[in-house]
């Protein structure tokens, strides 16, 4: 009784403040940071194609020590843990009902506010992922040994869900990283000096994604032509 009192109130049986949502907030940063960086880990694996199959099959090899294809199972499971928590503490931030994402869209459409904006793409990205990237990773997780063989024929059967996955996920991404910056990196300066550094920390940070996002593309292009 006393934890549902305490997150109805936001505050503990002895009247402080409750650091439950603080930590959740915590929590969901540094998976997204986590998941993040594996994901720029991941385009970079991927994107060994273009250096052709034996340079890919280098790097799965240096991954999996002593040909223990197991690992990338392990590795894959980890990643999946934790984007599970990332899912679930993301989820208490999305509209609880049909008034609340009215709500919010009223909101959105009388502020016209970037940030706000791109905080929608980033929950509407975040919902299709839960589903997407929760079924690739599964077939990593129950996988057997990767090989370019294994990955090209992969590609050539579900190559345009790959590249829905690849923009969905790179959009989520960048703007998690964007808004990670502003959440967790002080920014000082007048107004108009903070306002320019904003915007020049996004300009960076979307410029950065979008490379990655075009390599990824060219190497998505090379996979489809070796099936």
């Amino acid at each position: 009784m006393m934890q549902r009192i305490e997150g109805f109130l936001g505050k503990s049986v002895d009247g402080k403040k409750s650091r439950i949502p603080a930590l959740q907030d915590l929590a969901q940063s540094i998976t997204g940071l986590i998941l993040a960086c594996f994901m720029i880990c991941h385009m970079i694996f991927t994107g060994t194609i273009l250096f052709g199959t034996d340079a890919f099959e280098s790097v799965v090899k240096f991954a999996e020590p002593g040909g223990i294809y197991q690992v990338t199972n392990f590795v894959a499971l980890v990643i999946l843990i934790i984007f599970m928590v990332h899912a679930f503490t993301a989820m208490r931030k999305f509209p609880a009902n049909y008034a609340a994402y009215r709500a919010f869209k009223a909101h959105k459409i009388r502020m016209k506010h970037c940030d706000t904006t791109l905080w929608w793409f980033q929950f509407i990205t975040g919902f299709l992922l839960f589903f997407f990237a929760s079924a690739h990773i599964l077939t990593i997780v129950f996988g057997e040994k990767i090989t370019p063989d294994l990955s090209i024929g992969r590609f050539s059967q579900l190559h345009i869900f790959y590249l829905l996955l690849l923009i969905v996920t790179v959009l989520h991404a960048s703007i998690g990283t964007y808004r990670l910056i502003m959440k967790w990196v002080s920014i000082d300066g007048t107004r108009a000096e903070a306002h320019a550094r904003r915007k020049l920390i996004k300009t960076i940070n979307f410029i950065v994604w979008g490379v990655f996002f075009l390599l990824s593309v060219i190497a998505d292009v090379v996979w489809l032509s070796l099936g």
